[in-house]
């Protein structure tokens, strides 16, 4: 079987609320049972279980083997994908990779997080991510670290503030027409908006940030061959190609690296990403270049991380993002709709399965079945996932 017969046949999601606020396992089992219904596949026919890493709100780790049993699936292939967050999306590379090789018929990628909003949580994630010698003791926060390549960012290429607050504004515009955004129900803002709101991590301000939020998401995706598909849809959604790389561990890892074989701009800088190369590799599997690309789901957790990605894609030269956001290709009603259901910055970022949210959007805005608003003609849909400082990056395209 070729590659490109590999698709992904359904997909269920789940939701927790402030009213209503669900627990990781309860939210896995919901989206699973949301795929049961709309694609009636029996479980005893599911060969293959991928997961990314244990969620923040249950560390135990092979959550993958977990959550095969609490869905009593006994799969004779199984990984929690673990490249940072990054590997929420990579779960579709090894599904793919499975399928296409005919070592099982379908595989169940399965991901769902509740983090809550508390400061400890926030706080832990901090130092996950730090390293323990040389960042831990300064007592940073996730924040802190991206300033740092913020501020370089903004100094190499002249990008300034309100550059910036036009980012956070585009995907506001977007949060307000999804039901479960986290910051859907401020409303849309403006520059000023941003300008006003609370300095974070100079330069980083409030509305230049991701949300913890919603409380909680889970999505399942089952992914088989177009043959198999065509009894359980009529809407699948074919993978087109993908690509990963990781760079580093921590910021300071980062800044210690000063040679590779790969594309990652002239080493050490805080301003290119190993995004560029697993966009790449997408790319040249799929055959396809930048230009063809129709929509973008993307992790930016910052504003400049998502000016960062759109150069590193390829969808303008470095340092080139400012014209393309204020050209309004990214907002409603533009070429290239960007996080269509508010992204990281207003959807929220509920813990892992931040990883899986985008996958889920461009799948229902793919077949037509938006909860937000619905874009037409979407195209070739690039997705991804970033996880760590910056460290880790996959991306996968997929289309009708």
């Amino acid at each position: 079987m070729k590659h490109s017969d590999v698709v992904i046949a359904g997909y269920g999601d789940a939701y927790g609320t402030d009213e209503d606020p669900k627990y990781t396992t309860e939210l896995a089992v919901d989206a699973f049972l949301d795929l049961v219904n709309k694609t009636g596949i029996s479980r005893d026919l599911i060969g293959g279980v991928f997961s990314g890493r244990s969620p923040t709100m249950d560390l135990r780790p092979q959550w993958n083997n977990i959550i095969s049993s609490y869905l009593k699936i006994t799969p004779e292939y199984s990984s929690e994908v673990t490249s940072h967050g990054a590997g929420v999306n990579a779960t579709l590379a090894y599904a793919s990779a499975f399928v296409s090789a005919g070592i099982i018929d379908y595989a169940l990628i399965l991901v769902a997080d509740n983090p809550g909003t508390s400061a400890s949580h926030i706080k832990k994630t901090a130092g996950y991510d730090s390293d323990p010698e040389f960042e831990l003791p300064y007592g940073p926060t996730v924040p802190s670290i991206y300033a740092q390549g913020a501020s370089r960012y903004m100094h190499e290429y002249g990008v300034t503030e309100e550059d910036l607050a036009q980012v956070a504004v585009d995907h506001q515009a977007w949060a307000v027409h999804h039901p479960y955004s986290a910051k859907g129900r401020k409303g849309e803002i403006t520059i000023d908006t941003v300008l006003r709101s609370r300095m974070i991590a100079d330069p980083i301000r409030l509305w230049n940030s991701a949300i913890w939020g919603p409380q909680g998401t889970g999505g399942a995706l089952l992914v088989t061959s177009a043959e198999r598909a065509a009894d359980l849809t009529d809407k699948p959604v074919r993978i087109l190609g993908f690509g990963g790389m990781n760079t580093h561990e921590y910021a300071t890892d980062r800044m210690a690296l000063r040679a590779s074989p790969y594309d990652l701009g002239p080493l050490p800088n805080l301003t290119h990403t190993g995004a560029r190369h697993a966009a790449q590799r997408a790319f040249k599997m799929a055959g396809i270049t930048a230009s063809d690309v129709g929509m973008v789901q993307c992790g930016n957790n910052f504003t400049h991380m998502a000016m960062i990605f759109m150069e590193d894609f390829g969808f303008c030269e470095k340092g080139q993002a400012p014209q393309l956001v204020r050209s309004g290709r990214l907002r409603p009603g533009g070429d290239l709709p960007w996080n269509t259901n508010g992204g990281w910055l207003s959807f929220g970022q509920p813990g892992i399965s931040c990883g899986m949210d985008p996958i889920i959007e461009a799948v229902r805005q793919l077949r037509g079945e938006a909860l937000g608003l619905q874009v037409e003609n979407p195209g070739i849909a690039l997705t991804h996932a970033v996880g760590g400082m910056m460290a880790c990056h996959h991306v996968t395209l997929l289309s009708r």
